[in-house]
């Protein structure tokens, strides 16, 4: 039975006017005549039936809360029966998997506080790359200046000196020149005519003071377009990825979807989308306690996604999830997960083909991959599974995840490298 709160994405305490707003967000978004699920939509009904009548809503919660004593709507109303005494509990079983005093007392690590380090830092390049230019400039303008325009061929190569400017200019401002391609070509020939001026055979008469400007040019215009080049790409990074992102934004995609929409991603069950919101939920102390992380849903390399994604600095998280009763989790040499040392059917696969990927891409960053196990019902205890691993998977219990994959990605502080995270979001799924 689904959890209407789940469905809508509200918490219990929501106000009416809140779970109305969730209710009518959400058909829009799922109603199958604009393209959505149909048995999501059906759940999205359903929850808003129940929630949006106060008296079904306080029987609904009573449900929840495994309160019995005060009568629901439309069933019969038992006698309370007196608790019964508790029975004496038997010594624990060795053999028997048991949530343990240090994994229910696994410590949080306290939330980072201070400035986000940004890098490659915004506007890298700028300055020097505007003083260059301007000196080239400057030099292009002498040139002309000491060999006069006499003749034709002086006025040619004035005009191909000013060419030269176009091709040291940053890529993102000379593309906004019309004809920036033929100018661009003028000035390599320029560039190229002045370079064979040095030469003894060339004949040129061109005085000391000429080539000394003509070589100053020269260097000037290869150190130019050299800086340039790499503010521009900085720049492009500084659009894409932009201020408010770096420092503020922390969340792209939404749980349970794809973060590309282009068809190649299979769409999930409606059950699957209430798990990943569930993990989404979970994942959210995370990011708060790491301002500089960043939280990608369906997160994708190719042809292979993942459902989380979680970057902070030079370390990636993958994470999964599975819902599954109380017990002892673990990952078998095989990889193949475990449920007190059955074999249960899992994402365990998919996320290590994942973790594989993007190992590989995004090389040396440090990739690991994440399954949480959640209860049947949130809160509920029992489970636990085998901490402190290195290996490419681990599994982590839904009611310890948070803090101990804080405690992974927390040794990188408050780092946020743009291009790994502008790889993530604006190339890997194209790959």
């Amino acid at each position: 039975m689904s959890d209407h709160y789940e469905v809508l994405n509200v918490e219990r305490t929501a106000t009416t006017a809140e779970i109305k707003s969730a209710y009518r967000r959400l058909v829009r978004q799922v109603h199958p005549d604009q393209g959505g699920n149909a048995a999501l939509f059906r759940l999205v009904q359903e929850a808003w039936t129940t929630l949006g009548d106060p008296a079904k809503r306080a029987a609904y919660d009573r449900t929840l809360d495994g309160q019995t004593s005060t009568p629901t709507y439309d069933e019969p109303t038992y006698t309370r029966q007196p608790d019964p005494e508790p029975e004496p509990q038997p010594e624990p079983d060795p053999f028997t998997w048991t949530q343990t005093s240090a994994q229910a007392s696994q410590p949080v690590p306290e939330p980072l506080s201070g400035g986000i380090e940004v890098v490659p830092a915004f506007g890298r390049w700028r300055l020097p790359a505007l003083l260059s230019l301007a000196v080239l400039t400057v030099l292009d303008i002498a040139i002309i200046a000491i060999g006069g325009l006499k003749g034709v061929s002086d006025i040619v190569f004035a005009v191909g000196t000013v060419a030269m400017i176009v091709v040291a200019m940053p890529p993102h401002w000379s593309r906004r020149i019309p004809l920036h391609r033929l100018l661009k070509a003028f000035g390599i020939v320029t560039a190229i005519l002045y370079f064979l001026v040095l030469f003894p055979f060339s004949k040129s008469g061109a005085t000391a003071l000429q080539r000394v400007v003509i070589i100053a040019l020269l260097l000037g215009l290869v150190l130019t377009r050299f800086l340039t080049g790499r503010w521009s790409k900085v720049h492009k990074l500084d659009r894409a990825i932009d201020a408010t992102a770096a420092y503020d934004f922390n969340l792209w995609g939404r749980p349970g979807e794809p973060l590309v929409d282009d068809g190649r991603t299979a769409w999930l069950a409606p059950a699957d989308v209430l798990r990943h919101r569930r993990t989404a939920r979970l994942l959210d102390s995370v990011v708060n306690a790491l301002p500089a992380s960043k939280l990608v849903h369906g997160a994708r390399i190719g042809d292979v996604a993942v459902s989380h994604l979680l970057l902070n600095g030079h370390r990636v998280a993958l994470i999964s999830s599975v819902v599954g009763p109380p017990g002892h989790y673990a990952l078998d040499v095989y990889g193949a997960l475990q449920l007190n040392g059955v074999p249960l059917d899992s994402p365990v696969a998919g996320l290590e083909v994942a973790v594989a990927a993007w190992r590989k891409r995004l090389d040396p960053v440090e990739v690991r991959g994440f399954l949480v196990v959640h209860p049947p019902v949130d809160g509920q205890g029992g489970i636990t599974a085998a901490l402190g691993s290195e290996a490419a998977i681990t599994c982590l219990p839904a009611q310890t995840a948070a803090s101990q994959l804080q405690a992974w990605l927390q040794p990188e502080g408050l780092l946020l490298d743009r291009v790994t995270l502008y790889d993530i979001l604006h190339r890997a799924p194209y790959a």
